[in-house]
């Protein structure tokens, strides 16, 4: 007993120390969390780089930032989460969170290491009351996130771990190579800023790898045919000015839709497709409609910029009728 009690005061004396790494990349941002253990009640946290102290708080469950860094104290759990945002590489350093009290000081160290640029930016356009699905490279035994942009923090929508993998109009997806996110019944409040990331040390740091800024369009042509089966249907896209190659892909979701037919290639022998330049109107026929030939269609064009998405322009619902 006598033992206990010395370690105890040796504890409130000199204060414990404990330490992580954390693993960011260039342009990306990071979150750890700094704990501290005694019953006490803190005065003052500070985030210390080198010595110096970077940002500092003596509120507890209030965001504070300062330029590139913010913290919040969660005062029922005694810890403090902290974020570095747009990273950078002389932001390599060991970063010390000090919970100052009367009588000691706990700190608890971060190792950070920001290795090369993040996975390219993305620039993504989805349809309203359609689906749309971002996607990210899965980084294999590691727990993966995605999250929204909300001020200073990225909400969490979704992980790896999340059971079950679906949480309101958004679904998790994996496969051997990616990590993807579907959203349903897309609407203007889905636009915003996400995130794709890395969970470690069992949830304490974050990591994001990607930046998908999400735009969400009002304004595609919407139309709907309905023949029969053996009929043949044609349709007309118009299109803007500047685009290229046009294609016609099948499916609720244009991020991901089955192409079919396009002006670079040969036309196939159910679809076919002729492009009228002077008037940018593309022709589409469909021949000897079956039941199978029901779902959605969008005309859409390929751009050639891996940061962002291709563009559409009408949305087709075709159902095809029996006889």
């Amino acid at each position: 007993m006598k033992s206990f009690l010395l370690l105890i005061l040796s504890l409130m004396i000199t204060g414990w120390e404990a330490s992580s790494d954390v693993k960011g990349c260039t342009d990306g941002w990071v979150e750890f969390t700094c704990q501290h253990k005694t019953i006490l009640q803190y005065q003052r946290v500070d985030v210390d780089k080198d010595k110096q102290t970077i940002i500092g708080s003596t509120q507890m469950n209030v965001w504070q930032t300062k330029d590139r860094f913010s913290v919040y104290h969660d005062a029922a759990n005694k810890k403090l989460r902290v974020v570095i945002k747009q990273l950078q590489r002389g932001d390599f350093e060991d970063y010390t969170c000090k919970f100052i009290f009367e009588q000691k000081s706990d700190c608890d160290k971060v190792d950070l290491k920001v290795g090369k640029g993040c996975q390219t930016p993305f620039n993504q356009t989805a349809y309203r009351t359609a689906k749309t699905t971002i996607s990210c490279d899965k980084k294999k035994s590691e727990v993966m996130f995605f999250c929204k942009e909300n001020g200073s923090i990225c909400e969490d929508i979704l992980s790896t771990k999340s059971s079950p993998k679906s949480n309101g109009s958004f679904t998790l997806t994996e496969t051997s190579s990616s990590f993807n996110m579907s959203i349903s019944n897309v609407s203007s409040e889905h636009a915003g800023v996400y995130w794709c990331g890395v969970e470690t040390n069992k949830g304490r740091n974050r990591a994001a790898l990607r930046k998908i800024q999400l735009e969400v369009e009002d304004t595609i042509t919407n139309f709907t045919k309905s023949p029969t089966v053996g009929q043949n249907l044609t349709y007309w896209c118009i299109y803007p000015e500047g685009t290229t190659i046009k294609f016609i892909c099948k499916g609720e979701d244009p991020s991901i839709c089955i192409q079919i037919v396009s002006t670079a290639q040969s036309n196939a022998e159910k679809f076919s497709m002729m492009d009228d330049k002077v008037k940018r109107n593309i022709t589409i026929t469909v021949r000897n409609v079956t039941t199978e030939d029901t779902g959605t269609y969008w005309c859409g064009a390929e751009r050639n910029d891996s940061k962002q998405s291709n563009p559409f322009f009408h949305r087709l619902m075709m159902t095809v009728g029996e006889l």
